[in-house]
C-alpha cells in the first residue's frame, strides 16, 4: 500500500520508497524524514484533496498526492 491511499485518522509505518521514484524525489523524501519504520498519520487534506498534510515526526509536512504514491506503508491496528 502506499502512502498516498492513507485516510484521515489511520496511523501507518513507512515500509519504503517505490522502486519506481526518481532518484530527486527519493533523497528529498528521505531528507524529509520517510524513512523506514517512522510513524506517520493524515492531518489534514486540503479542498481539492491535493496537497495532504501528514504528521511525521512531529512536524508536519505536506505533499502532492503523485509524491505520496512513492513512500509504501503498511497501516497500523487502532487500538479501541
Amino acid at each position: 500500500m502506499h502512502l498516498g491511499l492513507l485516510q484521515k485518522g489511520q496511523t501507518a509505518v513507512v515500509t519504503g520508497l517505490s522502486p519506481a521514484c526518481r532518484k530527486e524525489v527519493r533523497q528529498r523524501l528521505l531528507d524529509l524524514g520517510f524513512v523506514k519504520g517512522a510513524e506517520i498519520r493524515v492531518q489534514n487534506i486540503s479542498p481539492l484533496n491535493d496537497p495532504v498534510s501528514y504528521n511525521i515526526y512531529n512536524t508536519l509536512i505536506s505533499l502532492r498526492r503523485n509524491d505520496a504514491a512513492n513512500v509504501l506503508i503498511e497501516i497500523k491496528e487502532q487500538n479501541v
